[in-house]
Formats: structure tokens, C-alpha cells, sequence
């Protein structure tokens, strides 16, 4: 692997084999290696999992560059290259993925060959039901319709009463169609912000740079069921703006935090097919 693809340094060289979270910067923070890397410690494996910053130009170049080394097991895909490896995956990604548009893991086949899942949507799914039950009769507003958006509303709109989509971009109602839920531009938000039941923020808008904004007002969320609740899926920071202002409304609110680490786990047993069951390597996770 040619590390000047890279903007931060990782040492590999002492590793028989290695996983990577590569995105933006996930050297910045991504929870992903220290999930992965403490049940590759449990098992005496002498393989981790390293973050690799990546800028656009080169993203196409270091995929081609982990595909040869077969060192490489796959890994995490984060913010906001989800949807260009599912693109230069092409044909080699599971029908999830291939349905959402998006891969947030990669993994090996049988033969070696890199290949693409989602466990996004799943894991969305599952942490959400664990805390607040079945989305049965519920309506369902998602904000933003990024890779982790498309994976989200995919799995949502399968389960729920109704899904209405928020985005910026008109390609957001082709998506919409696909899933069989609506979708309105970004500034319609106020006309139904008051009728669903749960809004689900998928955008970027509260994390990194964008910390101290929120993806919707105070207004906006005064004007919500008061029993409605939202689900922010960014887990850094565990309270962001938006749950700040839903908690000052009394408003139930759930982080990403546990979907985060969900998503983990199902990625770590795509890459790794471990002999422990996914209940152990999830224990292993949340004791790290």
C-alpha cells in the first residue's frame, strides 16, 4: 500500500494482516479501530484495523492499491466515500448494497476477491426497534440522503407506516420512488415537520465543522408531537445540536452511539468470519 495516498501516518509493516476505516479523516476520531482492534487483541490476532485519511483524488488509487495487497481484509468505508466505492465495486457488492447505492463495508470472498456490503440500514434498524420498539403505524421524516441516509431509509421504509425524505438534491426523489416513500425538498421541511412521528438526521450537520448547527430550528422541533423523537445517527458529539434543542423541547431523543457500534459488528463479521458469535464479539466491543 503506497502511503503518500494517505494524509496520516499508520505503521502496517509489523502487522500479518490489516484492516482500515478510510474516509475523509477518520484519523480524527472514528470509533471503528478501537471496536475492531479490541476483539483482534481477545483473539490474539496479530492484525488491526488503522484509519486512512483520504482526499479525493486519490481515493480511486488507494482502492486499487488495498485491492492487490492481500494483506488487506477490508474494513469500514466513512463520510463521504460510501457512494464512490459502490461505484468502482460495481457488479461485486450484495443486493443490500446494490439497492441503497452505497458500501460501508468491504470485505474478502472465499477466492480473495474485495467485495462491498451496507450495514448501515440494519444496524440503524435494530438499535432503534431495541430502544423504542416497532416502527408499525409510524411515519417517518429522514434528513439528508447521503450513503448512511440511502442505507437508513432503505431499512425504514421497509418497516415503518410512512418515510418522507428530505433532501437538497432532485436525485433524492428517484431514490424515494425506489423505496416507495415521498420525498420533499429541503425547504418544505416546515410543512410536515408536525405529522411524523420520528425524524431521523442523516446529514452531516452537527458534526465536525458543522458542530455548533442543527439541521432543523427551534422552531421547527417546537412544532413537533410531543411524542415524537429524534434519532441523530452522528454519534461525536453524543449530544449534538439538534438533541440539544429536541431534550430543552422534552423531546425523546437517541443518538448514533449504539448504532455505531451495531454496524461494527456486523462489518467486523463480513471481514474477519470470526469463530466467536456475534453476541461475544459484540460484548468484546462495548467492554472497549
Amino acid at each position: 500500500m503506497n502511503p503518500l495516498l494517505i494524509g496520516n501516518q499508520i505503521k502496517i509493516d509489523h502487522l500479518d494482516q490489516y484492516a482500515a476505516i478510510i474516509g475523509e479523516a477518520p484519523s480524527k476520531g472514528a470509533r471503528s479501530p478501537k471496536l475492531w482492534n479490541a476483539v483482534f487483541k481477545d483473539c490474539k490476532l496479530n492484525c488491526e484495523m488503522v484509519p486512512m485519511d483520504v482526499d479525493n483524488k486519490n481515493i480511486i488509487n488507494l482502492l486499487n492499491d488495498l485491492n492487490e495487497d492481500q494483506r488487506f481484509v477490508g474494513g469500514a468505508i466513512a463520510y463521504p466515500y460510501k457512494e464512490v466505492v459502490a461505484n468502482w465495486l460495481a457488479n461485486k457488492i450484495t443486493p443490500e448494497a446494490k439497492k441503497i447505492g452505497a458500501v460501508n463495508c468491504l470485505y474478502r470472498d472465499s477466492n480473495g476477491e474485495l467485495k462491498g456490503t451496507n450495514t448501515d440500514g440494519e444496524a440503524s434498524l435494530v438499535t432503534f426497534n431495541n430502544r423504542f420498539g416497532s416502527l408499525q403505524s409510524k411515519s417517518i421524516m429522514i434528513l439528508g440522503l447521503g450513503g448512511a441516509g440511502k442505507a437508513v431509509a432503505s431499512y425504514f421504509a421497509s418497516n415503518a407506516d410512512s418515510v418522507i425524505i428530505i433532501s437538497r438534491s432532485l436525485d433524492g426523489k428517484k431514490y424515494a420512488e425506489k423505496i416507495n416513500a415521498s420525498w420533499r425538498w429541503w425547504g418544505e421541511i416546515s410543512n410536515h415537520i408536525n405529522m411524523v412521528d420520528i425524524v431521523v438526521n442523516c446529514t452531516s450537520i452537527g458534526f465536525g465543522d458543522q458542530e455548533k448547527e442543527s439541521p432543523l430550528s427551534e422552531e421547527h422541533v417546537v412544532s413537533m408531537k410531543k411524542t415524537a423523537i429524534i434519532f441523530d445517527i452522528i454519534y461525536q458529539p453524543l449530544k449534538t445540536k439538534l438533541l440539544e434543542i429536541a431534550s430543552n423541547s422534552n423531546i425523546a431523543v437517541f443518538n448514533g452511539l449504539e448504532m455505531n457500534l451495531e454496524q461494527a459488528v456486523l462489518a467486523y463479521q463480513y471481514a474477519i468470519k470470526p469463530e466467536k458469535d456475534l453476541n461475544t464479539i459484540r460484548q468484546i466491543m462495548m467492554s472497549s
